[in-house]
Formats: structure tokens, C-alpha cells, sequence
């Protein structure tokens, strides 16, 4: 039986659960993602884009759902406590893929934070308006798969010329306990025109138990908005995680994207971003650091629809035990989209002899008059450089500990804001110390 198969019968079997647990805009685009996915099934390693990862595999274990909507036994709020200092987040929490929101919580002016069903409730036509939009354009079977079985999300807008000071905070929680457990999430997120946030979303994960987590998140960053979206992985090696970004910048507006991974099972991160507008602009990168038997697969597709149009990537690992990292970067510049200016870098660094990076860095152009470079390499640590740091009196072990950080800080660089970026900081330090086991103030081990 092919993986996507016993969801399918599943999806047919409970379609009257499924969505009597959800509400009219989830439901009116199930269908059409059941259809899809019989007809592509989950994607395998002979995928082009999945070559890296075999998502087939990941899948075919049986794992529950929570398909009744039963709400979690213990307050997220009293079991996580962000300890970033000077953070000064509003924070939400999704357990598994139910969504936990505070009541009587006080929001900046001009953010909204509701779930998908809340929201849906107005009879207003703005989920409809923006649910599944950009996601829909892809035939991407696991993005099929989430759109089949979600039944609710969170809905985070920022309205028109509205600046929000505070980062918006989205912790997402694993528990599966001893069973087997798949959650499906979907996140979306509407910058209207002339807006600003900065999103910081958090993905752990229990010790015990087995999870498989779909996420899937739409961004529409309207004209001259501004949106920071930073995404930080603390899992643990039973952890099994797909997230997708489908984004869409009109004129003038700015998405930037990092994407951190410190410890994990299996992940595989998909970055879809369509510069829609003259003169948007698309800036990405991520940090990955892996041991032992973990798998990270980062794979991102910028095209470039409109004129002055300006993307980046920036993308660093250090690998080490029988790890694997894998990364695929490919900007499109289509026909008319002239002076676009693109930058593409992906730098590995392997520091065990069994760890294996793959790098796939693609250009696809139909225009000529553009910037477009792109690079890669892959290495050892600077012999050397360790040679002249041991002659100073710098331990092997340190020495070594202090290389690989800087070698990962360029992209630490780009992390907003102040404070966050100065944790990760020491949390990199930690995770290559092989003392990093959870976040201060969280209550949960995350490894």
C-alpha cells in the first residue's frame, strides 16, 4: 500500500468527523486535496525536489490523529515559559494542532490573533479570501495531505499601517505520549499594506513519545509591509517534522525568512516565495546543526515576477556523527522581471568523517538585464586556523567549539531582534558543547 493511501481511506472514512471539527473555508478545499494527492501521492526520492528526503517512507508508519478535537490536559502557558530575557513577546501556544489562546489577552493595536474557525465565524469572507491561496498553486503532495486532514490553524493579521513593536510568539508543542501521533498545522499570516511585525515561531517537541508534524504556512505581505518571520527547531530524535512557507510580496514590501534547526530527527523545511510586486524583496537564511543519526533538508524556490526585484539566501551547516544536511536553493527570474538582483550561498562544514552534505544551488533565467551569482562549498574545519589557535594556548576541544561558531554567526547575525539573537547565540554554543537540553524557564526536555 502506497503511504498516501491509508490517509485517504482514512480521509473517506471520517470525512463527517473530520469536518465537524473544522468549519466551511477548511472543508470547501478538501476535496480537491484528496483528488490531488491520489493523483501525485506523497512525494519519494525520485521527487526532483525531494531527492534528499523520502518523504513516502517518513510517512508510512500508522499514527493517530486527534480528530475528535480533544483539548490538551495541561496549561501551556503554565508549562512553557519563554526565558528569553527582553524578549517582550506575545505569546501563543498550538498543542499538537489544537489552538490554545489566552483569553482576555490585551493585543497591540491593529493585531488580530484569532484561530482559523474563529475567524471563519465573522461570515466576513476573509479566510476564504486568503486560505489556501498561495499553498493551492503547488501540487506538493504532504501540502495536499495537511489541506485533506487540518481542522483548524491560526489566523494572525496585521492591519493596515500598523507597526507591532512586540514579536508575535508561536510556540508549537509536540506530546504524543507513548502512541504514535500526527498533527497537522496550518499558519496563516496577512500583512496588509504599509504593515510591520516580526513572527518568531518555536517548534518542540516532548522526550517521550513519536510525532510526525505537517505545517503548513501562507504569508501575504501587502504593499510596503515589512515581515520578520524567524523559525526555531528543538525537537528531539523521534521527531519528524515537514514545514511549508508559501509567500506572496506585493510592490514595495519585504519578507525575511531564518530558519534555525538546533536539534531534531528528521526535518525537511520548504520555502516557496513569489516576488509579486516591483521592487519586493525576499531575504532568507538558516543555521542547521546536526549529530548522531538527524537529517535536515532545506529547499528553496524564490521567483522573481516583477521588475527590481532583490532576493538573498544564505543558508550554513555543521554536521557532524552520521548526520545528514541537504540543501536546495533555486531562484527564478521570469520573463520581463528585469534588474532583479539575486545572491545565493551555502556553506557546510562536515565535522565527523561519516556526516554527508548535499548542496544543490540553481539559477532558472529569462531575463537580461539582471545580477544573479550563487555558491557553495563544503569543508573540513581551517587546519590551520585550529594549528594557530592550539599554539596560543587554546584547548583542541575549545578551539574547535569556538571555529564552528563563528563559522555559523554570519547567520546570526541576521536574527531579529537584539535579544533573541544573543540566546541563540548561547544556545548554539551550548548545543556545540553537547549541553543544550532546553530552553531556560521551559519545563519540558527538548531532548
Amino acid at each position: 500500500m502506497a503511504s498516501e493511501s491509508q490517509y485517504t481511506e482514512l480521509f473517506r472514512s471520517c470525512r463527517e468527523l473530520i469536518d465537524a471539527g473544522s468549519c466551511a473555508p477548511l472543508n470547501a478545499c478538501r476535496e480537491a486535496a484528496a483528488a490531488q494527492l491520489a493523483a501525485t501521492g506523497l512525494p519519494s526520492r525520485k521527487t526532483e525536489r525531494y531527492k534528499y528526503t523520502d518523504a513516502e517512507t517518513d510517512f508510512a508508519p500508522d499514527y493517530g490523529l486527534n480528530l475528535r478535537r480533544t483539548a490538551p490536559t495541561t496549561d501551556p502557558q503554565r508549562y512553557y515559559q519563554c526565558g528569553v530575557n527582553g524578549l517582550g513577546a506575545v505569546t501563543f501556544f498550538v498543542v499538537n494542532d489544537v489552538v490554545c489562546l489566552p483569553e482576555g489577552m490585551q493585543l497591540p493595536e491593529g493585531l488580530t490573533v484569532e484561530s482559523l474557525c474563529a475567524a471563519a465565524k465573522k461570515n466576513d469572507g476573509f479566510i476564504e479570501r486568503f486560505y489556501h491561496r498561495a499553498a493551492a498553486e503547488q501540487t506538493d503532495g504532504i501540502t495536499q495531505l495537511n489541506t485533506m486532514l487540518v481542522q483548524d490553524g491560526l489566523l494572525i493579521r496585521i492591519a493596515t499601517g500598523a507597526h507591532i513593536a512586540a514579536p508575535i510568539q508561536i510556540v508549537n508543542i509536540s506530546t504524543a505520549g507513548k502512541a504514535r501521533l500526527m498533527s497537522n498545522r496550518r499558519l496563516l499570516v496577512v500583512a496588509e499594506e504599509g504593515a510591520e511585525a516580526t513572527l518568531l515561531l518555536c517548534d518542540h517537541a516532548e522526550k517521550n513519545g513519536t510525532s510526525l508534524t505537517t505545517q503548513v504556512t501562507e504569508v501575504f505581505a501587502g504593499k510596503d509591509s515589512r515581515l520578520h518571520l524567524c523559525s526555531i527547531e528543538e525537537t528531539h530524535s523521534r521527531n519528524t517534522r515537514y514545514s511549508h512557507l508559501y509567500a506572496e510580496a506585493e510592490t514595495g514590501s519585504r519578507i525575511v525568512y531564518d530558519c534555525i534547526t538546533l536539534t531534531n530527527g528528521r526535518t525537511r523545511n520548504t520555502a516557496d516565495i513569489r516576488l509579486r510586486g516591483k521592487g519586493a524583496t525576499a531575504e532568507t537564511c538558516g543555521a542547521v546543526i546536526t549529530d548522531g543519526e538527524e537529517h535536515v533538508d532545506n529547499n528553496l524556490l524564490i521567483r522573481h515576477e516583477a521588475p527590481e526585484c532583490t532576493s538573498d539566501m544564505l543558508y550554513k551547516y555543521v554536521l557532524a556523527g552520521n548526520s545528514v544536511g541537504a540543501f536546495a536553493g533555486k531562484v527564478y527570474v521570469a520573463p520581463g522581471a528585469q534588474k532583479s538582483l539575486s545572491q545565493q550561498t551555502n556553506a557546510n562544514l562536515c565535522a565527523s568523517e561519516k556526516a554527508r552534505s548535499y548542496s544543490q544551488p540553481m539559477l532558472e533565467i529569462y531575463a537580461d538585464d539582471v545580477k544573479c551569482n550563487h555558491g557553495s562549498t563544503t569543508g573540513k574545519l581551517d587546519e590551520t586556523a585550529l594549528f594557530y589557535m592550539r599554539q596560543r594556548g587554546i584547548e583542541e576541544a575549545e578551539a574547535r567549539l569556538l571555529l564552528q561558531h563563528a563559522f555559523i554567526n554570519d547567520v546570526l547575525l541576521r536574527v531579529e531582534p537584539a535579544p533573541l539573537r544573543e540566546r541563540l547565540s548561547h544556545l548554539v554554543e551550548l548545543r556545540f558543547r553537547g549541553e543544550l537540553q532546553k530552553c531556560k524557564g521551559c519545563k519540558m526536555m527538548c531532548k
